[in-house]
């Protein structure tokens, strides 16, 4: 402002300054709104960045564990681990449940959606003959995203410890029993499948075709409670392999099939596949389709949402 010729002052009139103060306004708005895209982009870049290195790393882990396991047919467990009247059940499938269990759990719900129930795995086994692999899946991690009905139609949170496995084992030299829960996936070393032979029985010592966990409390093929008792001693401590990950994520799915026999070789050939996906954003693969859900259907960040499934195949060689 300046001093005009009759002496009065000049400034800005009440309409100047409210323009002035309505740009500056709609200018920090922008900026704030670019800069919020911006970080959105960026979180989701990093989580889908995640989901592809982690799942690379479990595939380069399964890899080295399946060619140190065994490279012979694994129908000759069935003599070895089961009594008479059982080993007819497991030789019907070659063994194979000395390999592989997953467990489901029925009448499962999307938050905030109109489809129908599901059945779900919620956790499994993967025992290579080198290494024994325990998880629990995403869907009983998120809680905002999954609910159970059940027999009684009451509303359950799906992220709850009923529906868990845990694990109870005891170090060398140890006599008391240690309780591991809430873990993703932990990997323990066990070269003759004693986790998949005892775990998971039924009366006539042999698992059954289709595992489903009902309710809590129902549960008795896992020595009750969804825990998993490790009868030989550990030499260390089981570690959660994805634990330290601050994208939190969880498998939702994994399959290994039933090995095959490579003919020239006669060596075991094992393939499989996994969905990996993080547990803070909407993950729905209930449907055909594996994909995030829009943030209507879930209350957490969208832009934490990743989610990818990957497949491998690898030789058993015997180390």
């Amino acid at each position: 402002m300046e001093m005009g010729q009759n002496g009065t002052k000049k400034g800005f009139t009440l309409i100047e300054l409210s323009f002035a103060i309505a740009f500056i306004s709609i200018l920090l708005i922008t900026v704030t709104l670019i800069t919020n895209e911006v970080v959105s982009i960026y979180r989701k870049g990093y989580s889908i960045k995640s989901v592809n290195q982690v799942g690379r790393d479990l595939i380069d882990d399964f890899q080295s564990s399946i060619i140190e396991s065994p490279p012979s047919a694994i129908d000759s467990f069935c003599s070895l681990k089961y009594s008479e009247d059982a080993r007819g059940n497991c030789e019907s499938n070659n063994g194979f449940y000395s390999v592989y269990q997953q467990f489901y759990l029925n009448d499962v719900h999307v938050l905030n959606s109109d489809e129908g129930a599901k059945t779900v795995p919620i956790g499994g086994i993967f025992c290579s003959g080198k290494y024994t692999y325990i998880w629990n899946t995403g869907y009983v991690f998120n809680k905002d995203g999954y609910y159970y009905t059940g027999s009684d139609s009451n509303r359950k949170d799906l992220a709850s410890s009923d529906y868990r496995l845990s694990l109870s084992y005891h170090l060398v030299g140890e006599s008391v029993n240690k309780t591991l829960r809430d873990f993703r996936l932990v990997k323990i070393e066990d070269t003759s499948r004693e986790i998949c032979a005892k775990t998971l029985t039924t009366a006539n010592g042999y698992p059954a075709t289709n595992v489903f966990l009902k309710s809590p409390g129902s549960v008795n093929q896992m020595r009750g409670n969804n825990v998993i008792t490790l009868e030989n001693a550990l030499s260390e401590d089981p570690v959660d392999m994805l634990k330290d990950n601050d994208t939190s994520l969880a498998l939702f799915d994994l399959v290994i099939f039933e090995p095959a026999r490579v003919s020239i070789t006669d060596r075991l050939l094992f393939s499989g596949s996994f969905i990996l996906g993080t547990t803070t954003g909407g993950i729905d693969i209930m449907t055909s389709d594996n994909y995030c859900k829009a943030p209507s259907n879930f209350s957490a960040d969208f832009s934490y949402c990743a989610i990818n499934k990957f497949n491998f195949t690898i030789q058993a060689s015997g180390g």
